[in-house]
């Protein structure tokens, strides 16, 4: 399994590829009012507005750190009738892609305890899976994507 790694704060994170649509650069942002503040606004997608949560401030109540490092990982998140929607996620040190012996994920979110081996020889490196459905509450969901 081929998943995509990064940081928020001191926590190693990492997405199956599966759920990443694409990787861009920092750009600018329209704020969107009455939104929490992880909210970083809305952004341009080829003519698409997708909407862009600040994992750091969601997750550590800091905004990321703006570093080359620093990307935004386009999801397409959720599920429903017409697919799921595109969501952006800033986060840090977005460097590297690997590979996995492990086949199922786990439960998951930043309060895991428990880690995953990546495959490849020796102890690996210790990642946890990031899981955007317990990490974002509901309500922003909603707000962002209404109906």
């Amino acid at each position: 399994m081929l998943l995509l790694l990064f940081e928020i704060g001191e926590g190693r994170y990492a997405l199956t590829s599966t759920e990443v649509v694409e990787i861009v650069h920092l750009v600018r942002l329209r704020r969107i009012p009455r939104t929490p503040d992880y909210v970083a606004g809305m952004m341009n997608l080829r003519g698409q507005p997708v909407p862009v949560i600040d994992l750091c401030r969601l997750v550590e109540a800091r905004p990321c750190a703006r570093r080359l490092s620093t990307r935004i990982i386009v999801v397409d998140h959720g599920a429903g009738p017409q697919g799921g929607y595109r969501l952006g996620l800033i986060a840090e040190r977005v460097t590297e892609a690997t590979r996995t012996d492990q086949v199922r994920l786990r439960a998951g979110g930043v309060l895991m305890e428990e880690e995953l081996r990546m495959g490849g020889g020796g102890e690996g490196e210790m990642v946890q899976w990031f899981d955007l459905d317990r990490v974002l509450p509901a309500d922003t969901i909603q707000l962002l994507f209404p109906g």
